[in-house]
């Protein structure tokens, strides 16, 4: 079952989650006035027309007028009205604290867990498993090596997998390593505050059990997760040594982009910020983590700061306070 729910410039489309609340919505393109045709269509006559005279000769040719200047395009997204006034400016240059030490390839660890096509009578995401692929290529432009990548993506991503990939995780984080732990899919309510993981076969997991299992390590880490109430997934996690980062509060809803086949949130951080380097505040051609959450936590809002009923999304960023680095050169 789905909702339309109308903004001034997006429409969002709320896929609701079987069992309590609804998880990540999904807003389509804006379609521009310059795209819509201008030339009405013909129609054709009911009738033979009655002859006509022979046509008078052509005019001489005219010269082609010279083709416009390029327009600059501005690489960033479309808010709604009235976004900064409510969140202020979008953010400008700002100096992230640079790791002291960097880890190296084989020492770089990452589980992603993404899911598209769950099984009835869950209904699918749209972003789930296109978020950990991104994520993956990211990964392995940025230098990290393929055996050090665990993707689980729809039907390998079942509760016994998912809770042996963080034990697998949990064990290589030991100082001088960094590991990540990255989730899109639906999160189930518990109530209380409470929510849990959802793999393609239900077998839930709660959020403690996430902190519990990832809490184990000792080494750099960072994790990040997609889906609704993610914020709820920080608990006791975030720390010196661990950043957590949510693309929304442990009480909002959070989206996906239909054009991007992503959700808002990994939209925004990896491709829009990073790859396509629209989070470059200071213009050195070297997105980090800190410019690439700042980015992505600005536009989000923006996207969805008028949506109804669920309002809109506010990614989280807690914790490890060093965010001068990028996927090539993680802290160790």
């Amino acid at each position: 079952m789905t909702y339309r729910l109308a903004a001034p410039l997006l429409v969002l489309v709320l896929a609701a989650c079987a069992g309590q609340g609804v998880d990540q919505a999904v807003v389509p393109a804006v379609t521009s006035p310059a795209s819509v045709p201008t030339t009405p269509a013909t129609t054709p006559p009911t009738s033979a027309p009655a002859p006509s005279p022979a046509p008078p000769p052509p005019p001489p040719p005219t010269p082609k007028p010279a083709p416009p200047a390029p327009v600059a395009v501005d690489r960033r997204v479309a808010v709604v009205p009235g976004a900064a006034t409510t969140l202020g400016a979008p953010p400008g240059p700002q100096v992230d604290q640079r790791p002291s030490a960097v880890a190296p390839p084989a020492q770089r660890y990452a589980v992603l867990v993404g899911i598209t096509n769950y099984r009835s009578p869950t209904h699918d995401t749209i972003a789930g498993a296109s978020d950990v692929r991104l994520f993956r290529t990211m990964l392995l432009e940025a230098g990290w090596l393929p055996q050090n990548i665990h993707l689980l993506a729809d039907g390998q991503a079942t509760g016994d997998a998912m809770r042996a990939q963080l034990r697998w995780l949990a064990a290589r984080s030991t100082p001088g390593t960094f590991t990540l732990f990255h989730y899109s899919g639906h999160v189930k309510q518990r109530g209380g505050g409470r929510e849990a993981l959802w793999p393609v076969d239900r077998d839930f997991i709660d959020d403690r059990v996430v902190g519990t299992l990832l809490g184990r390590g000792t080494g750099r880490l960072w994790v990040d997760i997609a889906g609704c109430e993610a914020g709820s997934f920080a608990g006791d996690l975030p720390s010196s040594r661990v950043l957590f980062t949510g693309s929304s509060r442990g009480d909002q809803k959070a989206y996906e982009y239909p054009p991007w086949g992503l959700s808002v949130w990994t939209g925004l951080l990896l491709d829009r910020g990073t790859r396509q380097r629209a989070a470059d505040a200071d213009g050195d051609g070297r997105v980090t983590i800190g410019e690439a959450t700042r980015y992505a936590t600005y536009y989000a809002q923006g996207i969805t700061l008028t949506q109804r009923p669920y309002g809109r999304q506010t990614p989280v960023t807690l914790g490890d306070p060093q965010r001068g680095w990028t996927l090539a050169d993680p802290p160790a």
